[in-house]
């Protein structure tokens, strides 16, 4: 069985090799299956279309530009922080069947700015849900991540629904998202390998740590990306 698995991994790996720099060949763990298997600290779970993964609460407050980026990334406006490698994320969702990344003819910005942001291009990619879970008094409790932020527009939490996995851009063979520890952002980031549809994701200034809401700086939490849409089809962001 494990050699069935990693036979599985190196595949998927083998068929965005055209596209994607090389990354680190995944590990099955003991007790893997033919649907559930870890690569690292992620857990895959391909009947449920779903990765796994450990982080922290980053924040409880203040503006955010970002749900999740990785520790050396931008931690001063992201509501969760990871040790896990983005580019291992990467792997386990094209097991999932999640498109691959593409190359960029031109450089991102450098910072993310009220220009650059106003006229982002449109990001497309498949329908994924984050979900959020944490242990309050030894029982597990579980949010969507959208629930945990704010909108200044509607000054009440995120709308309720999927996110775009647009997976992280490449520029002259480098996977992006491993290099600045973008993971998953609020406002279009082509860096990010989850990008935001929602109203607002071309400002900088409307989204905010929900209030009350998000336990203490430092809470262990467990995150998962379930794929929704199939490969075939693309989600596009709501109109700016």
């Amino acid at each position: 069985m494990r050699r069935f698995l990693l036979a599985l991994c190196l595949s998927a790996l083998a068929a965005a090799s055209a596209q994607e720099p090389p990354v680190p060949k995944p590990t099955a763990s003991p007790e893997a299956s033919a649907t559930v298997f870890k690569i690292g600290a992620i857990t895959v779970d391909k009947r449920a279309r779903s990765v796994r993964f450990p982080a922290t609460v980053q924040l409880d407050s203040g503006v955010l530009e970002y749900l999740l980026v990785t520790e050396e990334g931008k931690t001063h406006e992201s509501l969760f922080a990871t040790k896990v490698s983005p580019q291992k994320l990467h792997v386990a969702m094209l097991l999932l069947g999640a498109s691959p990344a593409q190359p960029l003819k031109e450089s991102p910005p450098e910072q993310l700015t009220a220009a650059s942001l106003k006229n982002a291009p449109e990001l497309k990619g498949d329908k994924v849900d984050i979900l959020i879970s944490w242990k309050v008094g030894g029982k597990e409790q579980q949010v969507r991540g959208e629930e945990w932020i704010q909108s200044k527009l509607t000054q009440t939490t995120a709308t309720p629904g999927p996110w775009i996995y647009t997976s992280s851009a490449i520029f002259k063979g480098v996977f992006l998202a491993e290099e600045e520890g973008s993971i998953v952002a609020l406002v279009t980031d082509p860096v990010a390998l989850i990008n935001n549809p929602r109203p607002g994701h071309n400002d900088d200034t409307v989204w905010s740590v929900a209030k009350g809401k998000v336990p203490a700086v430092n809470t262990p939490v467990e995150i998962t990306f379930q794929l929704l849409a199939s490969p075939s089809n693309s989600a596009k962001p709501s109109p700016k």
